[in-house]
């Protein structure tokens, strides 16, 4: 007859411990980070590749501004609207790692900057004007955009993704690290390149209406702006993620070079729909196509990442769960999609189901405190704790129909 037994108190303890320790230090939840490092290369790389965009933004607009002040100013609160846009939707969904917002900010200003003016915009152009001397004017004006930019901006986006890795190599450590960031990085690219097209337009038509070239031309941009750049470089830089290998994510060679390769081809379809649909309807059944497969690609690379952010947020709540502030039913609505749906459905009213929806961000708000604090106890923590079981009662009573 065999018998099993139960560790002792103080091991499963020692256990939870040194699982939530490993999760800390593997995933670098809670890490803050530091842009002036004078001692790490990077650092003096992005300055001075940055400093070069900024001399490359103003010989490109210092000449107009005179003439334009008033559209380029209107041209520049839309972008700054629509840069908004976005930069919410995509604070909204980096829901696992709150990526610090220093290092978001770095990862726009490197798209905005860096890489459209002392990349992109200097190598596309003599890249554009090479198609044509080659291939002719006519064969350069369907396929030259698409022949370029993938290769041109995507790398250009990807080369400030690694200086942030080398400026953030505990933050960004998982593929969906790649995904947040390289969206941030694509953000920044798109705002600014859609100001760099509202500028141009400005002088169509002899400088007549510029104000309302600029108009149109926004409106233009930002409607074809919801499958662009965040996009592109979201899958890129996942990729780029999977193809180097972390100390959190193993090197998956395929894998990586799959999703550049996505993130490259769609950006080919996007920019030459015009030449594969014919420059007629056809047009805009590439523009779906292409938008229908971006975003099912983008869902799969969330999908592919999410069982080790899932995995880092047991291993971070263990102490959590074993000392009762938080429940193994409410830590699985968290992490598995299936049992969150279980947790919702078995709510009874729409009340009980909007209180357990709160329930559950407040558990992932406590991982994050705790994980901030590095596993021990801090007013934070405590608070996240508190609001946990508030919001639990609050369900309780719903369920209950008080």
């Amino acid at each position: 007859m065999t018998t099993t037994s139960t560790p002792p108190a103080g091991q499963v303890d020692d256990e939870a411990r040194r699982r939530q320790a490993a999760a800390l230090e593997i995933s670098g939840w809670g890490e803050k980070f530091t842009f002036v490092q004078p001692h790490n290369l990077c650092f003096w790389v992005y300055l001075a590749i940055t400093a070069v965009g900024i001399v490359q933004i103003w010989s490109y607009f210092g000449p107009n501004v005179a003439f334009y002040a008033e559209a380029l100013a209107i041209s520049a609160a839309l972008t700054l609207i629509f840069f908004a846009a976005w930069w919410l939707w995509l604070r909204h969904i980096d829901r696992w790692e709150r990526q610090p917002l220093g290092l978001v900010v770095a990862a726009a200003i490197w798209g905005a900057i860096p890489a459209t003016f002392a990349f992109a915009l200097t190598v596309n152009t003599a890249m554009l004007s090479l198609y044509a001397k080659l291939q002719g004017q006519e064969w350069a004006s369907k396929w030259a955009a698409g022949l370029t930019a993938p290769f041109t901006e995507e790398s250009a986006k990807l080369c400030g993704f690694i200086l942030l890795l080398g400026l953030a190599p505990r933050l960004i450590r998982t593929a969906n690290d790649g995904l947040v960031i390289g969206a941030f990085i694509g953000l920044g690219f798109a705002a600014f390149e859609d100001f760099l097209y509202e500028a141009n337009s400005l002088g169509t038509e002899f400088g007549t209406d510029p104000l309302g070239h600029a108009v149109q031309m926004s409106f233009t941009r930002f409607g074809a702006g919801f499958v662009s750049h965040p996009l592109f470089s979201a899958l890129v830089c996942c990729g780029a993620v999977y193809l180097i290998g972390t100390i959190a994510q193993p090197r998956r060679v395929g894998r990586g070079v799959a999703f550049i390769l996505a993130g490259m081809f769609l950006h080919f379809t996007w920019d030459d729909a015009g030449a594969l649909g014919g420059n007629g309807p056809g047009v805009f059944l590439v523009w779906i196509l292409s938008a229908t497969v971006a975003f099912v690609l983008l869902a799969v690379a969330f999908r592919l990442a999410a069982p080790a952010e899932h995995q880092f947020v047991r291993d971070i709540l263990g102490p959590e769960v074993r000392d009762g502030h938080v429940t193994a039913d409410e830590l699985d609505a968290v992490v598995d999609r299936k049992a969150r749906k279980r947790f919702k459905k078995s709510a009874p009213n729409r009340r009980a189901k909007r209180a357990r929806r709160h329930v559950r961000r407040a558990v992932l708000d406590l991982t994050h405190d705790v994980a901030d604090a590095g596993g021990g106890d801090t007013p934070r923590v405590a608070h996240a704790r508190d609001e946990v079981a508030r919001l639990r009662n609050a369900a309780q009573e719903s369920v209950a129909g008080r």
